[in-house]
């Protein structure tokens, strides 16, 4: 077992304590998927412990369970992860997200829960809002996600319906500014519910670490008072992928993503620029507004063993409209990051990446790729 402890000065603290070197404490296979398809299971489980100047001392676990539904040669593996903690300071966070393939792939269902009372930053719309003295605010939420797929006139090629839920409650503003003068929508939460349209194109040749093909997504969310949303709008989002693989084991991944909402949302559904995923090394939010985009790349190498070297760099903003976007306000985004592959013929990864952005910075320890 590996013990870690990183420090990033200003912004985080992390004690993170992971079983790496060996999954056969925390890890179970029955019946490991071989080549020909045959139907498997394993899973993977980490704790973790942390602290940051929000939660305080917080207590957590992860873990992922991989499994196939098909006999058939080069089908999809399914896949559940979870993750949660609990801190000191009485927050808590807990997601789950099932990605589920039917029928030998002719069908998915995709959907994550989540639900937490914790301590969150809010600085403001717009991509050039400042530091402020009172940033947090404390929140209750609850979210669901529902995308429900099926093959349509290819293997590669499938359309579906897509739903998001959200129940949002300022549990107390904490002297933010923006909220304390209820002028935007959403300063007291609320609830969001929207239908609408997915369509996704996949010919990655495998879904957890391609070495080649691509994946691109289109959905369209419509958010109406009819369905039971207090805030009517609509949601585009545009997320394309390409992975190309440079010489043996040497991967170039490629990433647009945009998304651009109508009318007005709520402030905790605007566009959220940040996270462990998309523009990694800023605070998930810091920068929000109705229109996004983000332009990212990611050079993936072996290191040693079970362990694999990541480089990524990119760019990203956000705006109010797509016509005022500005080259002098665009935000980059760079790091590395660390692999430990724990499903060798799934390549189904453990994730650890350093992020850095304009004066800021983060540390991300996660299941999966970022993309």
């Amino acid at each position: 077992m590996i013990f870690y402890y990183i420090k990033i000065p200003g912004y985080l603290s992390v004690l993170i304590f992971a079983i790496l070197l060996s999954n056969s404490i925390y890890s179970q296979q029955e019946e490991k998927p071989d080549t020909v398809g045959i139907r498997g299971f394993n899973w993977f489980a980490y704790p973790f412990i942390f602290y940051t100047p929000e939660t305080s001392l917080a207590f957590g676990a992860g873990g992922v369970v991989s499994f196939k539904l098909s006999d058939k040669f080069g089908s999809k593996p399914s896949n559940v992860t979870a993750s949660g903690f609990y801190s000191i300071n009485n927050q808590y966070d807990f997601t789950l997200i099932p990605e589920v393939y039917f029928s030998e792939d002719k069908f998915k269902v995709w959907f994550k829960f989540n639900y937490g009372k914790i301590f969150d930053r809010f600085y403001g719309v717009g991509n050039s809002s400042p530091e402020i003295e009172n940033d947090r605010y404390f929140q209750e939420n609850f979210i669901f996600n529902l995308k429900l797929l099926t093959k349509a006139f290819s293997e590669e090629l499938k359309l579906g319906i897509i739903y998001e839920y959200r129940y949002m409650n300022v549990a107390d503003k904490l002297g933010n500014p923006f909220l304390e003068s209820g002028l935007l929508p959403g300063s007291d939460g609320g609830t969001t519910s929207g239908l609408g349209f997915v369509a996704t194109f996949d010919t990655r040749d495998n879904i957890f670490y391609p070495h080649s093909g691509g994946y691109y997504e289109f959905s369209i969310t419509s958010f109406q008072k009819k369905i039971g949303s207090d805030f009517n709008y609509n949601k585009y989002v545009f997320d394309f992928r390409r992975f190309i693989e440079l010489s043996k084991r040497h991967i170039l991944a490629l990433q647009a993503y945009m998304m651009i909402e109508t009318a007005a949302p709520p402030f905790y559904d605007l566009a959220l620029l940040g996270g462990d995923k998309l523009m990694r090394g800023y605070i998930n939010g810091r920068y929000r507004d109705r229109n996004y985009y983000v332009l990212q790349a990611e050079y993936r190498m072996p290191l040693i063993w079970k362990f694999r070297l990541v480089f990524f760099g990119g760019v990203g903003d956000v705006s109010q409209n797509i016509s005022t976007f500005t080259i002098s306000t665009v935000k980059p985004t760079y790091g590395a990051g660390v692999r430990f592959r724990l499903d060798e013929l799934e390549k189904l990864d453990l994730r650890l990446d350093v992020g850095f952005g304009k004066g800021t910075h983060g540390f991300y320890f996660s299941i999966n790729q970022a993309f």
